[in-house]
């Protein structure tokens, strides 16, 4: 099903508003847009760098026919490096920190930074 370029930006706006933005901002996020892949499914694309695991690569949340999010991470090349298939919208702030972060990293943030829990109205 075809949609309009409306359509995919207001896509593309709720994704990023389900992200919080500490994380994006820890990943140094920008170059938001919304795309459609060759598949016809419509998603969000951003780039990211300089964190634990990739100096720069392209995040692509995509919205797939059960409702649920497909995330895939490129890197330099175009070449995809990382792949997480169905994930719900709530779990979208771990799952990306866990793909971009290397596991010593997460676990060395856990134990000396304050945590809190993102709770979405």
């Amino acid at each position: 099903m075809k949609i309009t370029n409306n359509e995919m930006l207001d896509l593309a706006k709720t994704i990023k508003s389900q992200i919080h933005p500490t994380i994006l901002m820890c990943s140094a996020s920008r170059n938001f847009g919304a795309f459609e892949n060759e598949k016809g499914l419509y998603g969000l694309q951003f780039n990211i760098s300089n964190t634990s695991k990739y100096k720069y690569a392209t995040v692509r949340i995509i919205l797939n026919g059960c409702d649920l999010y497909d995330i895939e991470i490129k890197n330099v090349r175009g070449r995809i490096v990382d792949t997480k298939k169905d994930i719900y919208n709530d779990q979208l702030n771990e799952v990306l920190e866990s793909m971009w972060e290397k596991k010593e990293t997460l676990k060395r943030w856990d134990n000396q930074i304050p945590t809190f829990k993102i709770n979405h109205v």
